[in-house]
């Protein structure tokens, strides 16, 4: 037997998802250590636009995701006031709502079809005429033919909400351990824990091994190079498919121009308390790992935002970002048992890492504790995927 610590949970990956779960976990008084190759919140997590809702398009698009987006959506409030009072720090938490606006009748007829929608699920949401679009927002450009209200959507500034969580974890005495890579792991029976394998990511100089009773993998895109660094190891594992969708999104800065979140089907604006506006997002699944800025795309995005509101184009390019969201086939995450007892993941969240964060970690604490898969956890399993399941196979 050895002497050293032997952790309840230990997280690979720290973004929004990795920090939220080791918050939920820290708090029910689990010992956890998050590793991380980089520093925490550095890739998708921090690039992600913070627009929390339950709508998309085409219609039905994410419908096999609205139950978890409409419980985590409904988890927001009550995760913002356990996280900021112990993270000393504003998430950027606004509660202003989305207004949809319609630039021609086929956009109108989705809308309408979004609103009936909404109504069908017993949410609410409020049609808008053409004469009553400006009123509420002036600095929309004429010829709008109609919107949509959504007052129940919300939104958070992601890298505001991942200095919180940061901070917040450290007081609930979480471990970070930044900068380092996981290269592997198998199954102690003398420990009767995972022992994950690893080393200095900018060195590559080989560092003790971290002993834990449970691992969550939470590396996004990068769950399957873990992997197959374990594989390379010698432990027998299995890719779980995940990968990367591109997306950029420009974050300018100036006068307010907009009060709420104001999307189309092809663009998405929201403007911070301190000037910043966003404007979101390109996705390219057939980009793989290239992190470039594109010119076309900047330009893409600026003509679909000055469409919609022309004085943009009198505002200030801050910052183009590129991130890389990860995404399976099907565009579903995939939450719960990796197949090994102790071996759970959390991943493939693709567009919706910072508003399924508080389900996410609620739910996957609760199958930690409970040993099975909460009912609404069950349509996002490994198991749908048709690969192996991801194992940690012991040493031979």
């Amino acid at each position: 037997m050895t002497d050293r610590q032997i952790w309840d949970v230990a997280i690979v990956g720290g973004g929004v998802i990795g920090l939220a779960c080791a918050f939920e976990l820290a708090r029910r008084r689990h010992r956890v250590i998050v590793i991380e190759r980089d520093q925490p919140g550095q890739h998708a997590s921090r690039v992600a636009a913070g627009l929390l809702g339950t709508a998309a398009f085409p219609l039905g698009e994410d419908d096999g995701l609205f139950p978890l987006k409409l419980d985590s959506l409904r988890r927001y409030p009550e995760f913002i006031a356990k996280v900021e009072p112990i993270g000393r720090r504003s998430a950027g938490y606004r509660m202003d709502g989305t207004l949809w606006v319609a630039r021609d009748a086929d956009e109108d007829e989705q809308l309408e079809a979004l609103h009936v929608q909404r109504r069908q699920r017993g949410l609410r949401s409020v049609r808008v005429g053409s004469d009553e679009i400006f009123p509420i927002e002036p600095e929309l450009a004429e010829g709008l033919v109609g919107g949509l209200l959504v007052d129940e959507d919300v939104q958070v500034d992601p890298r505001r909400l991942l200095e919180t969580l940061e901070q917040a974890v450290k007081i609930v005495r979480v471990r970070l351990l930044v900068g380092t890579e996981t290269v592997g792991g198998e199954y102690d029976d003398s420990e009767h824990a995972w022992s994950v394998r690893l080393r200095q990511t900018d060195s590559g100089a080989v560092i003790d091994p971290v002993l834990a009773r449970n691992v969550i993998l939470t590396a996004g895109p990068w769950c399957d190079s873990v992997i197959d660094s374990a594989t390379e190891s010698g432990s027998s594992l299995a890719p779980t498919g995940v990968g990367p969708v591109k997306g950029q999104l420009l974050r300018l800065r100036g006068p307010r121009v907009i009060d709420r979140v104001v999307r189309t089907a092809n663009v998405s604006l929201a403007q911070r308390r301190d000037g910043e506006l966003i404007v979101a997002s390109t996705k390219e699944p057939e980009a793989g790992w290239d992190l470039t800025p594109t010119d076309d795309a900047r330009e893409a995005l600026l003509e679909r935002a000055s469409d919609l509101i022309p004085r943009i184009r009198e505002l200030d390019l801050e910052e183009h970002s590129v991130g890389l969201r990860p995404a399976v086939a099907d565009h579903l995450p995939v939450i719960g048992s990796a197949g090994r007892p102790g071996l759970w993941i959390a991943t493939g969240h693709f567009q919706h890492g910072i508003l399924l964060a508080p389900s996410t970690a609620y739910w996957l604490a609760e199958a930690m504790e409970s040993g099975e898969a909460p009912a609404l956890l069950k349509p996002y399993g490994i198991e749908r995927l048709g690969e192996p399941e991801v194992s940690m196979e012991a040493a031979s």
